[in-house]
């Protein structure tokens, strides 16, 4: 047994926390009246309930019910189709809303380093490859999120900035 746990309580605990960062997610977008962030808290607080699934399935497999997880689905592209038409709506008018929004963006980026480090930490200490397989797609994912969270922080934040680094940059006077 790795890291003093099996995969099975990796699971457990994979599980509350996926489960947590949904709750945590969907009153993120109930609580902003920013319509940016809470697109953005949208998708992710989705993301995190296709999480529960994946783990849930896993943990069905290593009790013996149910077949191998499909955890090489790509995931990247979905996000940035979700993620898009938050983008979309960016260019079409300048930010606007409370500073909640910016304090939940740095709540989740804090709360998604912690998650990729700790499936960082179960992918390396997984006994089964299949949880090995789907700890290193689902560390991936985190860091996918909080490379959003970080692009969506500095919109909200440096707006200016933030067209600059995209390439938005309009310049006036023809």
């Amino acid at each position: 047994m790795a890291g003093g746990m099996t995969d099975r309580e990796r699971v457990g605990l994979a599980l509350k926390t996926e489960k947590d960062g949904g709750a945590f997610y969907a009153q993120a977008s109930a609580r902003t009246s920013h319509k940016l962030a809470r697109a953005a808290f949208e998708v992710l607080a989705k993301e995190e309930e296709r999480h529960v699934g994946l783990i849930e399935a896993l943990g069905q497999s290593l009790i013996g019910k149910g077949g191998p997880v499909a955890v090489d689905s790509p995931t990247k592209g979905a996000l940035a189709k979700g993620i898009k038409t938050i983008y979309e709506c960016a260019m079409a008018e300048k930010p606007s809303g409370d500073l909640d929004a910016a304090k939940s963006y740095e709540k989740a980026i804090e709360l998604e380093k912690r998650v990729s480090a700790l499936y960082f930490e179960y992918a390396r200490e997984c006994e089964s490859d299949e949880a090995r397989r789907l700890f290193n797609v689902l560390y991936r994912e985190e860091q996918d999120h909080l490379t959003l969270l970080e692009d969506m922080l500095m919109y909200l934040t440096k707006p200016d900035q933030w067209f600059i680094d995209k390439d938005y940059v309009m310049l006036d006077g023809g």
